[in-house]
């Protein structure tokens, strides 16, 4: 009786797994390159960096360590009082709890309506992508500039708020809204990447499932909340973590931790290190209490093919 030989790991004969495990680890290779030397480096050298006292020397850069001075010294100076980056912080805060909840809904109304036909669907596709493509600090302050003149503009917000205030409105809703108005253009620029997500998650969808419920009767308010909406819920934590990530980036405060460096000298640099952390450490908490709630409200386990 013959023995089976049992296939190489590598080589020609070797199994169909260990090819797919051989091309994955090559397909990985440029990614885990590029994180250990472009990302994990920086990252604990800036920790380092937190937690010392950077001088820069004609022998090179001196780091000497002093503990939690360099925390200490944000608690006092900035936490306390209002600062720049304690103003700009909390400022961030809000526009991001804003822009969660604002950005994911109106990206999947828009990704609903993408999905339709229509003529001039590819058009309108595009316009909605095309500030993802020019997004830059000078071309988002030309378009923001192209809808009213700052006069007009805000004569326009101060007529908007006064038939809001006429309407019964409470003083909360119509700073929201009018707020909401004043910044439609970030909005927009900040959901192309969400509508394209929402988007390809729609068309993934079983196309039987509308056809049968058009059968049965159902509406197309009805097909959303039955069929759509539970099918995209598995890339509403996806977008919500895109958005929070993005808007922090687009943060003033950034340029704030640049400058403490840039406008302060040399000595700063392990403070705006610090701060940098803070920065970090308060995202990674948001999208820790974002997990949490998708957790609670068990986003994703009601997809069709469970």
């Amino acid at each position: 009786m013959e023995v089976a030989k049992k296939k190489p790991l590598f080589g020609k004969n070797m199994t169909y797994q260990n090819q797919k495990k051989l091309w994955a680890a090559i397909f990985l290779l440029p990614w885990i390159f590029g994180l250990v030397l472009l990302f994990l480096y920086p990252l604990i050298e800036s920790l380092i960096y937190s937690f010392s006292n950077i001088q820069i020397t004609e022998n090179g850069m001196l780091v000497t360590s002093n503990g939690f001075n360099n925390y200490l010294e944000i608690f006092n100076t900035h936490t306390l009082n209002n600062t720049f980056f304690k103003v700009e912080l909390i400022t961030t805060l809000s526009d991001v709890l804003i822009n969660l909840p604002v950005i994911a809904i109106f990206s999947l109304i828009m990704a609903t309506i993408l999905n339709t036909e229509f003529k001039g669907r590819a058009i309108a596709r595009a316009i909605f992508f095309i500030p993802v493509i020019l997004n830059s600090a000078t071309v988002l302050e030309a378009m923001s500039g192209l809808s009213l003149p700052g006069a007009e503009a805000e004569t326009s917000l101060i007529n908007l708020e006064f038939y809001l205030l006429n309407a019964g409105l409470s003083e909360g809703s119509i700073n929201l809204l009018v707020g909401l108005v004043n910044k439609m253009t970030s909005i927009v620029t900040l959901s192309g990447i969400p509508i394209l997500l929402f988007l390809a998650s729609i068309q993934s969808i079983p196309s039987h499932l509308y056809e049968a419920a058009k059968v049965e009767g159902a509406t197309a308010y009805e097909m959303f909340w039955l069929i759509t909406f539970p099918n995209v819920t598995p890339h509403i934590l996806t977008v919500l973590i895109y958005v929070l990530v993005d808007s922090f980036l687009s943060s003033s405060i950034t340029n704030y931790i640049q400058l403490t460096i840039n406008g302060r000298g040399q000595n700063y640099i392990g403070l705006s290190a610090a701060m940098s952390w803070i920065y970090t450490l308060l995202v990674l908490f948001i999208i820790f209490i974002v997990g949490m709630l998708a957790k609670v409200l068990k986003w994703g386990e009601s997809h069709y093919a469970n």
